[in-house]
């Protein structure tokens, strides 16, 4: 149905153009923080109309949490998260209701529900509803990284586009024809530990797989070297192992043997369809006068879903690996996550002197708040290039004598928050890094 996990435990729900689609995740643990600045950039990468080739159609998708979240910790409890949907038109389905439209879900959902279905956009089966995919894998990302302490990253990207490796040449040739491409999207997941994964049923390829084809638009998957296998000699597709902890010199086998994780990268392939909705002409049925007839797609659409894909697919894996760690007790119920900061040496030495770890800003001082442990080495790259010393900051935000203050990151493409408040020294230890 529309529910994925066992422990944890993913529910999607919503229309395209209904008032709002969501996303309700139980068995997220407890004390793990959540802003909405957390959710921005992945948003921000599934959204239509900010890159060619993408559907006009761009909504805010701004996160409401409603359930699950109290003073930007989760509680434990079910976490419920609404995406509103503001810039719908469903007027332009209405036209065109008397023709199912190819490839799409319309006449499958008709037999199935009766005619009850809302068909405006596709309704629940439209790809609107990724975002509560990219929601529920933002927080399994920020569930991987907090246990991880930053060693477990997921990352999806294109590999071609209408078969070329040259996007903009791809998306060419789908202007050119008039008609829509699709693509291929590779995901790596890094510093997993060896072990997830539990044969038979729940082998790491099988629910990776499930998951993935809860993505609209999905055509197969492969790991590893994949369908290439086939044509290959075993003793060229096996890996040798280099060292007790698995290590091995090549990896064909993605990351998986006997459906368990091996401490190599995960490494899998999707194919992505060409959407559906096309400009292009073709003859398909009408239902109602029960001829074929020429038909082509009006409204909003995607030319190629594939560039849009790649946060979803990270989000889907996340949600699979995080829930596999939970099942071998590698996420605690509570999660006492840290707050990171980095700083020079010297505005850490002149905190220390002063008393008090009070800072105004990082232009001032030094100084920036980190909210996750993946997001140090993005902040020691982009602020702090050139400083030779550089001091990480762990603080306890369970000892800390004074409420802190966030705000929002910059402008642009920088999504990191900012802390302002004092701190007391005690709940401060720090580690100096080299550059």
């Amino acid at each position: 149905m529309n529910s994925f996990g066992r422990l944890f435990r993913v529910s999607i729900f919503g229309e395209s153009h209904g008032e709002v689609v969501g996303v309700s995740i139980d068995g997220c643990p407890a004390g793990l923080l959540l802003r909405p600045e957390h959710f921005y950039l992945d948003i921000e990468r599934r959204k239509g109309g900010s890159q060619k080739g993408t559907t006009p159609r761009k909504e805010d998708d701004l996160p409401q949490f409603k359930n699950g979240l109290f003073q930007n910790r989760t509680t434990g409890a079910p976490l419920t998260i609404l995406f509103e949907n503001k810039n719908t038109r469903g007027g332009d389905y209405q036209k065109q209701r008397a023709i199912p439209r190819p490839g799409h879900a319309d006449m499958v959902a008709h037999q199935k529900f009766g005619g009850y279905e809302d068909y405006r956009g596709g309704g629940h089966f439209s790809g609107r509803l990724t975002v509560c995919l990219v929601g529920a894998g933002v927080v399994a990302k920020r569930i991987l990284q907090v246990v991880s302490g930053g060693a477990i990253q997921v990352q999806a990207t294109i590999d071609e586009i209408g078969g070329e490796k040259d996007l903009d040449a791809g998306l060419a040739k789908a202007i050119e024809a008039k008609d829509s491409v699709g693509g291929m999207i590779s995901c790596r997941v890094t510093g997993l530990p060896a072990g997830l994964g539990e044969p038979f049923w729940d082998s790491v390829e099988s629910l990776l797989s499930h998951a993935v084809f809860a993505i609209p638009a999905v055509r197969g998957i492969e790991f590893g070297t994949g369908f290439a296998a086939a044509r290959m000699y075993g003793s060229q597709h096996n890996d040798a192992i280099e060292n007790i902890k698995g290590k091995t010199a090549t990896n064909h086998a993605g990351g998986i043997v006997g459906g368990i994780t091996t401490g190599n990268d995960l490494n899998f392939r999707i194919a992505i369809k060409p959407t559906s909705s096309t400009p292009k002409e073709q003859v398909t049925l009408n239902w109602e006068t029960g001829e074929m007839e020429t038909f082509s797609v009006k409204g909003r659409h995607d030319l190629c879903i594939a560039l849009r894909v790649p946060p979803v697919l990270e989000a889907v894996a996340a949600i699979v690996l995080a829930d596999l760690m939970m099942v071998t007790n590698e996420v605690p119920r509570v999660v006492n996550e840290p707050i990171y900061h980095l700083t020079t040496q010297h505005a850490w030495q002149q905190a220390q002197q002063s008393g008090a770890y009070e800072v105004p800003g990082w232009q001032q001082e030094g100084f920036i708040h980190c909210s996750d442990a993946h997001q140090v080495a993005g902040v020691r790259q982009r602020y702090f290039a050139g400083v030779e010393y550089q001091v990480l900051l762990t603080i306890d935000p369970r000892r800390l004598n004074a409420r802190l203050v966030y705000e929002p990151g910059l402008q642009g493409t920088d999504y990191f928050p900012h802390v302002f408040g004092p701190i007391n020294l005690d709940a401060v230890t720090a580690t100096q890094l080299l550059d």
